[in-house]
């Protein structure tokens, strides 16, 4: 077994240093698809070569084992703090750049994935994923792009993050087929995971012509469109019809099922691994939990601990193993 020599670098306006070179004294990144921008955050020693970075410099970071790093993140710096100790670098993913942007537009009769493309405009997109059609969609700019994708994502039960290029991602909320796996006291360190009761999913039923009495008619609202039962019942404007309507009810359903299983897992340094990944430990103590999806993930890099990384996960397909606290995280 070779000796793992964790590396980190920096790009900042075109100028790449190794971790050493920048006199980097810690690194920490924060990625997630619950609609917020991904965040990274450096502190280097006050006469770094990077000390006099300004905001709105371009940044990205590659981690992993010396000359073999890999793009974990991509952006601008946001802002820049000194102290007499330290020159800290706060960052945030290219997609801030659809918070700063503004769009008025009606989408008739398009596909989800289409409608994220277009509110996209001239930013990068890694991913678009969405094949459920909606009959009318509106956007307004009272409120910024990146506003309306978070509003999108959550009709449609949907992941918006970045790529490791900054870029946008739009994905169903679903774990990769192959999950990777996790073996307790080799890549799996510590872990701490908890058994909820799932939440009561909401109802959603279909509003608007062509729901009912086909796409020539228009009709009033059903009295009771979910029947008896349901605490919750959702009537989103842009859903026309019952498949459309079924489809996000399965959504969310499983959204619930996800919440279920909450926690913490941490490894050993991976800088592949992403937010909606799934991931399987094995050979917990007191049995495996199974299949876990990554809802978010913190990547450390410092000279005390190295490259650790941090997931905070949900249940996935096949969990439901013994579930139970083994030490603290964090």
């Amino acid at each position: 077994m070779s000796l793992s020599r964790p590396n980190a670098r920096i790009t900042l306006d075109g100028r790449e240093l190794g971790a050493d070179e920048a006199a980097l004294v810690r690194l920490q990144i924060d990625l997630a698809v619950n609609g917020s921008h991904d965040q990274a955050s450096l502190q280097f020693w006050p006469r770094s070569k990077f000390a006099d970075a300004t905001a709105g410099a371009t940044m990205s970071i590659k981690l992993g084992e010396r000359d073999s790093e890999e793009d974990v993140w991509a952006g601008e710096v946001s802002a820049r703090r000194v102290s007499p100790q330290a020159v800290l670098l706060e960052g945030l993913a290219a997609t801030v750049a659809l918070s700063r942007t503004a769009k008025s537009q009606s989408y008739l009769n398009q596909s989800v994935a289409d409608i994220v493309r277009d509110l996209a405009g001239s930013a990068k997109v890694d991913q678009a994923q969405g094949s459920l059609k909606l009959n009318a969609y509106h956007v307004d700019n009272r409120r910024p792009v990146w506003s309306h994708l978070r509003a999108l994502a959550r009709l449609v039960g949907a992941d918006l993050g970045s790529a490791p290029d900054g870029s946008l991602r739009f994905m169903p909320a679903a774990g990769a087929s192959s999950p990777l796996t996790l073996r307790y006291g080799a890549e799996l360190l510590d872990w701490n995971l908890a058994l909820h009761a799932a939440p009561q999913a909401a109802a959603v039923a279909a509003y608007g012509s062509a729901s009912e009495s086909g796409t020539a008619r228009w009709h009033w609202l059903a009295h009771d469109p979910v029947g008896a039962g349901a605490t919750t019942t959702r009537l989103p404007a842009a859903l026309s019809t019952r498949d459309a309507a079924q489809a996000v009810s399965d959504a969310t359903q499983k959204r619930a099922e996800r919440a279920a299983v909450s926690g913490e897992l941490l490894i050993a340094g991976n800088p592949a691994i992403r937010p909606g990944d799934a991931v399987e430990p094995t050979g917990v103590p007191g049995g495996a939990p199974g299949v876990l999806r990554v809802r978010a993930v913190r990547h450390t890099f410092d000279a005390t601990s190295g490259f650790l990384t941090r997931l905070q996960v949900e249940g996935g397909e096949g969990s439901g193993g013994i579930l139970g606290a083994l030490g603290g995280l964090l």
